[in-house]
């Protein structure tokens, strides 16, 4: 079976969902007989070029005459302009490209000029196509600029629709998707992500940290943007007694990143601030790509205070990794995985509520530590997921043009 990948960013750009595309088809391509080539568009990285990542052949479409133009202008009032002009130049060139391809599926992730080609082009061609809901947004259809209702961009009639969340899954019965919408978790890892030894927790604390065993350190790994809302967290810190402390790590956003973030230059402002708190001893700042396995080592309590998130994959990692989770109540994706007093708790943005919540999740046991873990580790195995996609794959490829898919009848549930 050739599948043909199109997301909007892919390694070694950061993006989780570009990052989760990758992994699971070099998983499928390892266990299935799957074969996969990757078309994807970028936003930090702006060269065009034609790349092995680990064993699976990338082409990046960039326009970077029309990009570089957008960061210099695109803030300003011509921005719709300049957007359309990335978006019509880079379509045309992944059309261009779609035309010398035969996949059997295309099975497309996140919003970006690669994605609407190739989600237009598998309309006009009755190609099998898988849509990834990844961010949350208002509509399950997405559109180039100012071309709202464009009937080119609905998806054709043989086609699934992946929804990383029930409120995705809503979004798209809002559209009239429901019989053809896979609502699934993201998949974890479970043998990366494994609640650790001692051992392996004072090693980790250690190397990574200058925290103590005795501390109770809760930490967050996410990328820099403002959504993300790392500085709160600092915030709540400050409200906990001197043993609690605060790990936070991820990698910086670009200056010419589309979405709001926090830069290097925005983190060493950060950092500047906790000192002038009076926290620089227990709140750490790892700016970088890091081992988000590693890191979870060190932690007791994992915090998820982002907004307008369409799951979180760390939450799923946390859990599995042993850690009780607070999170966002105002989240709905948050509320479909944590339970309060059970594996973590829910909580407003709220400094002292949050610390508060910390509290009480840390003291959460050794022994339902490993029930959650183990409840959510049966929930998002690779493994189970993995096999679920191949299904769904499969009956998309061996389908004919216009079929229609009943998601419940190919997976049996």
């Amino acid at each position: 079976m050739k599948i043909l990948l199109v997301s909007s960013k892919y390694p070694p750009e950061y993006a989780g969902s570009g990052l989760r595309a990758h992994r699971t088809h070099v998983r499928l391509n390892e266990s299935y007989d799957v074969q996969t080539e990757v078309i994807c568009s970028g936003t930090e990285l702006i060269t065009p070029e034609t790349y092995v990542e680990d064993s699976l052949d990338v082409t990046r479409v960039v326009s970077p005459f029309f990009r570089k133009v957008n960061s210099i202008f695109g803030k300003r009032q011509v921005r719709r302009l300049t957007n359309a002009a990335v978006y019509r130049s880079e379509m045309i060139s992944v059309a261009n490209l779609l035309a010398t391809k035969s996949p059997d599926v295309v099975h497309v992730f996140g919003y970006s000029p690669a994605t609407l080609a190739a989600i237009r082009w598998s309309r006009q061609n009755g190609i099998p196509l898988m849509r990834e809901l990844v961010n949350v947004v208002p509509s399950a259809y997405q559109y180039p600029p100012r071309q709202i209702g464009n009937p080119d961009y609905k998806y054709p009639d043989n086609s699934i629709v992946v929804a990383i969340s029930q409120l995705l899954g809503d979004v798209s019965a809002g559209d009239g998707l429901v019989d053809n919408v896979w609502v699934r978790p993201n998949p974890v890892d479970i043998e990366r992500f494994a609640i650790p030894s001692q051992e392996m927790r004072s090693e980790a604390r250690q190397r990574l940290t200058k925290f103590g065993p005795d501390d109770v350190v809760s930490m967050f790994v996410s990328k820099f943007r403002g959504s993300k809302n790392h500085s709160f967290l600092i915030d709540a810190v400050a409200e906990l007694p001197e043993r609690f402390k605060l790990l936070l790590a991820g990698p910086p956003s670009d200056p010419i990143d589309v979405t709001p973030g926090h830069t290097l230059a925005d983190i060493e402002k950060m950092k500047a601030d906790v000192q002038t708190r009076g926290l620089g001893g227990r709140v750490e700042i790892h700016a970088g790509f890091v081992n988000t396995a590693e890191y979870l080592r060190v932690g007791d309590v994992f915090c998820m205070p982002p907004e307008k998130e369409a799951m979180g994959t760390p939450l799923l990692e946390a859990l599995v990794s042993g850690l009780p989770v607070v999170a966002n109540i105002g989240e709905p994706s948050f509320r479909e995985h944590v339970v309060n007093g059970h594996n973590g708790y829910l909580s407003r943005l709220d400094a002292r509520e949050w610390a508060d919540a910390i509290v009480k999740s840390s003291e959460i046991g050794g022994e339902q530590r490993q029930k959650f873990a183990d409840e959510t580790s049966d929930r998002v195995s690779t493994d189970r997921i993995d096999a679920d996609y191949f299904r769904l794959l499969t009956a998309l490829a061996n389908g004919e043009r216009g079929q229609r898919h009943c998601v419940s009848e190919i997976l049996g549930s």
